[in-house]
C-alpha cells in the first residue's frame, strides 16, 4: 500500500529534474488521494461542462439532444447522460467531421490529429485539443512514477516504426539502424531525463535482443505481444540484464504470461491502458487494478444491455473524454471487454478503478515470428489509403493460414477500386520479411467475430478458438 507522504518523497525527485516549475505535477499526485466525495464532484463538473459545450457547438451532439428531447440549458444536464446511445467506432469513421467543434472556448485551441491503432478494424482519426495532448504529458509522468522508473536513466523504446518519432527528414526509421533522442517522450520538454533510444519492432527477435545487450538500458517501452516473443527467444537467458522496469503497451498479458515474462526480464512488467482516440485512460497499480485518470477521462463498464456491471462482472468499456473540446467523443466504445470492480484498492489510491482488461490480450504471442509484421504492414497501408478510395470500405481481416499463406478479407458496400488493391499489394511486396507469393484480396460477405464478442483485424489458423478473446 502507497501513501500520499510516499508519492511526495518520489516526486520530489521528479520536481528536482523539472526544466519549469509547475504546480500541475503536484495537483495530480494530490488528486490520487483525494476524498471520493470530492472527486465525483469534480468529474461530474466536468463532465456537465463537456456535455453543455457539445450540444452547443458540435453538430452530432445538437441533433442527437435534439432527438432525445434534452434541452441543453437544463440545470443539471448529467442527468442526461446515462441516455446517450453509445458511440461506435464504425458511426464515428462514417461522419467523423459532424464530431468536430465548430469553435473552441477561449484560451482553447487546436492540437494534434491521432488515427485509432486498427487493430480491431477500420482506423478512426480524431482531433485532439491542446490540452487533450498535454494531459498526454502529464498522466505519462504520473504513471512513470507509479512504476517507480528513474527519469534519470536510459529507456528503450522497441515499437512499429510508425509510432516512433519520424527522422528529421520525415521518414520512418529503417531496419537495422537506432533512433537516439535528447530525452525521453513525450516528457522531455518538461523534465531533464536519460537518453531515449528508439529500435523497429520489423527487426528480427535475435537482432533486438542484441539491441539490447548492446545499448544496456535502465528501461524498455514495448508492445506486449513483442515482450512476450523476446521471453521465448533468449531461452534461459535475460533478454537485457540492464533492465530495473519494463512497461508492456497496447495489448494486455495473461497472467500465465505475465509470470513467464517476469521470471525470463527478472524484473516487473507495468501495464497501462489507453485509446489513440482519447488518450491515456488508466495505469495498471501495484494491487493489480487499473486506476482511470478521472481528471481527464470517465470510464463505465456496461452490460449488454447498457446498465452498468456490478463488481465482478465482465462488460464492454465505455470512454468518455474530458479534455478534447476539439472533437468530444461521449461514450464511446473501446471495443474492449473489463472486469468492473468496487471498493477501496489496497493500493491506497482513490481514483475509480477496474480489475481487469478482457480481450485485449495479445494474439501474436504464440504466432510464428514475422506474424506482427505482416499484419503491421496491411494495418499501416490500410491508414494511408486516400479516403475516397476506401469509402465503401465497412471491415476488414488479414487471416494467415497454416501453409504461411495470407489473406487480406474485405467487407464492402461495393468494390473498391483498382488502385486500391495495388497500393495494397506493393506495401505487402516492399515488407520485411514478407512471403514471395501475392497476398489474396477477397471480399466477404462478413467477418466473423471472436467467441468473446470482439471483432479482430487479424486472426489465423495458429489460434484456437479457445485463445481468442
Amino acid at each position: 500500500m502507497t501513501t500520499l507522504a510516499e508519492e511526495q518523497r518520489e516526486q520530489e525527485r521528479w520536481t528536482a529534474r523539472l526544466k519549469h516549475p509547475t504546480r500541475i505535477f503536484d495537483m495530480l499526485l494530490e488528486q490520487e488521494f483525494e476524498e471520493p466525495e470530492r472527486r465525483i464532484a469534480r468529474s461530474n463538473a466536468a463532465l456537465e461542462s463537456a456535455l453543455r459545450f457539445a450540444s452547443a457547438n458540435v453538430p452530432h451532439y445538437r441533433r442527437l439532444f435534439r432527438q432525445i428531447g434534452a434541452d441543453p440549458n437544463a440545470p443539471q444536464l448529467s442527468a442526461v447522460f446515462p441516455t446517450l446511445p453509445i458511440l461506435r467506432k464504425l458511426d464515428l469513421r462514417d461522419s467523423e467531421s459532424e464530431f468536430l467543434a465548430e469553435c473552441l472556448p477561449e484560451g482553447e485551441k487546436v492540437g494534434s490529429e491521432s488515427p485509432s491503432s486498427g487493430t480491431t478494424g477500420m482506423p478512426v482519426s480524431v482531433l485532439h485539443s491542446a490540452r487533450s495532448n498535454r494531459m498526454f504529458t502529464l498522466l505519462k509522468q504520473r504513471e512513470y512514477r507509479w512504476f517507480r522508473f528513474d527519469a534519470g536513466g536510459r529507456l528503450a523504446s522497441i515499437r512499429p516504426p510508425r509510432t516512433l518519432v519520424k527522422r528529421p527528414d520525415g521518414s520512418l526509421l529503417p531496419i537495422g539502424e537506432e533512433q537516439r533522442l535528447g530525452g525521453w517522450p513525450p516528457i522531455r520538454n518538461d523534465f531533464s531525463t536519460g537518453p531515449a533510444i528508439g529500435f523497429s519492432i520489423l527487426n528480427t527477435l535475435e537482432d533486438q535482443i542484441a539491441w539490447l545487450h548492446r545499448i544496456r538500458p535502465d528501461y524498455l517501452l514495448i508492445l506486449s505481444g513483442t515482450l512476450e516473443h523476446l521471453a521465448f527467444t533468449a531461452g534461459g537467458e535475460r533478454p537485457c540484464a540492464s533492465l530495473k522496469g519494463v512497461l508492456a503497451i497496447a495489448e494486455q498479458i495473461t497472467a500465465g504470461m505475465r509470470v513467464h515474462v517476469e521470471r525470463s526480464f527478472g524484473v516487473p512488467i507495468q501495464q497501462n491502458y489507453g485509446l489513440n482516440e482519447i488518450g491515456l485512460v488508466a495505469a495498471r497499480c501495484e494491487a493489480g487494478r487499473y486506476h482511470v485518470h478521472s481528471e481527464h477521462c470517465l470510464v463505465e463498464i456496461v452490460r449488454a444491455d447498457g446498465s452498468a456491471a456490478a463488481a465482478g462482472e465482465t462488460g464492454r468499456l465505455i470512454v468518455t473524454a474530458l479534455s478534447n473540446l476539439a472533437m468530444p467523443l461521449l461514450r464511446y466504445d473501446a471495443d474492449d471487454l473489463a472486469i468492473a470492480a468496487d471498493g477501496p484498492c489496497a493500493c491506497g489510491r482513490t481514483l475509480p478503478s477496474f480489475a481487469d482488461i478482457v480481450g485485449r490480450f495479445s494474439q501474436f504471442a504464440s504466432l510464428p515470428e514475422g506474424s506482427f509484421v505482416r499484419f503491421e504492414t496491411i494495418r499501416f497501408a490500410m491508414q494511408k489509403v486516400p479516403a475516397d478510395q476506401i469509402r465503401d470500405l465497412r471491415q476488414f481481416q488479414l487471416h494467415q493460414f497454416r501453409d504461411g499463406s495470407y489473406e487480406l478479407r474485405l467487407l464492402a458496400r461495393a468494390l473498391l477500386p483498382d488502385v486500391f488493391a495495388q497500393q495494397v499489394q506493393d506495401a505487402w511486396a516492399k515488407a520485411a520479411h514478407s512471403p514471395d507469393r501475392t497476398l489474396c484480396i477477397r471480399y466477404v460477405d462478413a467477418i466473423e467475430r471472436s467467441p468473446g464478442g470482439k471483432y479482430q483485424a487479424f486472426s489465423s489458423d495458429f489460434i484456437s478458438r479457445g485463445d481468442h478473446a
